[in-house]
């Protein structure tokens, strides 16, 4: 056979295993980026393409690119697994499924939407984001090296943006500064 992915083995990333992975993921995936994330995460440690802690590094530096966190995390993923056709695939991938999504739910609450059992269903659907996020906050957090320097200053940035919602990106972007400046103090 010509088709080069029939050769390689069935647990080998390509650019269409990655985009039929991630428009699989983002089709049936309900919460944003932070809910998709770990989904992604999950699906490419069983398949043996990526360890755990390859992954969370590489969505660690996603956080410093613009744009949404799913989209960027896929990318530099699948940049990383199948270089730039990986990352073409990516982005169809991630963007495709939500863009038809958009599509058919838009059409279903403007004919439904105001159905009891349809509003349970979206009350229910937002209750689930909160406890994904906080999975993901627990994988990371575990791994860290703590102390009482390190525990004060995230309870007090997070403090901080809990208070003061409307400052949010001043605040992380000053407070990640300013974490990072204790720290090389603290260290010397």
């Amino acid at each position: 056979m010509t088709d080069s992915t029939a050769i390689l083995p069935r647990n080998t990333p390509t650019p269409w295993r990655l985009f039929t992975l991630l428009a699989r993921i983002n089709t049936v995936t309900l919460g944003g980026g932070y809910a998709i994330v770990p989904v992604i995460g999950n699906s490419l440690e069983k398949r043996g393409w990526m360890e755990e802690t390859e992954f969370y590094d590489i969505f660690a530096r996603a956080q410093a690119y613009p744009g949404p966190n799913a989209l960027t995390t896929a990318l530099l993923v699948s940049l990383r697994l199948c270089g730039i056709p990986g990352a073409v695939a990516a982005f169809f991938g991630v963007c495709i499924p939500p863009f038809i999504s958009i599509i058919l739910v838009s059409t279903f609450l403007s004919n439904f939407g105001t159905l009891p059992a349809v509003q349970r269903f979206l009350d229910g659907a937002g209750a689930v984001v909160p406890g994904l996020v906080a999975g993901m906050v627990w994988r990371t957090a575990r791994k860290r090296k703590w102390n009482a320097l390190r525990l004060s200053e995230v309870l007090t940035l997070a403090l901080l943006l809990v208070f003061f919602p409307s400052f949010s990106l001043p605040l992380l972007l000053c407070g990640i500064a300013a974490i990072y400046c204790i720290e090389a103090i603290w260290k010397r």
